[in-house]
């Protein structure tokens, strides 16, 4: 069956009939050298992962293929990506969230100007006072509509 379809499209995949290991199209010279195996450098890739370098030298997937997003190794030639037409070496600019936090020892930030730990003890100190005001007064007010009791001895 597969000898039937060759060449045509079946889906995502095109079925090839041959044995000689060349793409469609390519000729092999026994005169050259064999090709060398190809370097796929490191990128970031679409979600913002480093993927490291590798070398394509497994067997006769040699050449270094795919997209500038993802990279595989391959055995064709004509497939190979160009990765000087790639951008994608540096970090992303989407990742670079922002400045990070002021340290401690960060000249920029003065420990006398900052106020905000002030504010803090004055409200909850404001919030306390008004509590215990609260419960002395409900104390109070008890005692007093608490009916006499005399003292018989």
């Amino acid at each position: 069956r597969a000898q039937e379809k060759a060449g045509q499209q079946l889906g995502s995949f095109v079925v090839l009939s041959g044995g000689n290991h060349s793409g469609p199209g390519e000729q092999i010279d026994p005169s050259e050298p064999p090709p060398t195996p190809d370097f796929c450098r490191g990128y970031f890739d679409v979600m913002g992962q480093w993927d490291p370098p590798f070398n394509c030298s497994s067997g006769e997937f040699i050449f270094c293929c795919g997209t500038c997003g993802f990279r595989f190794c391959c055995k064709f030639k004509k497939t190979r990506l160009d990765q000087s037409t790639c951008t994608n070496y540096e970090t992303p600019l989407w990742m670079n969230t922002g400045k990070p936090p002021s340290r401690i020892d960060d000249p920029l930030h003065d420990p006398t100007r900052d106020k905000t730990n002030l504010i803090v003890y004055i409200i909850c100190g404001v919030v306390a006072v008004m509590v215990l005001v609260g419960i002395f007064t409900k104390l109070g007010l008890e005692k007093a509509h608490r009916p006499q009791r005399e003292h018989m001895s």
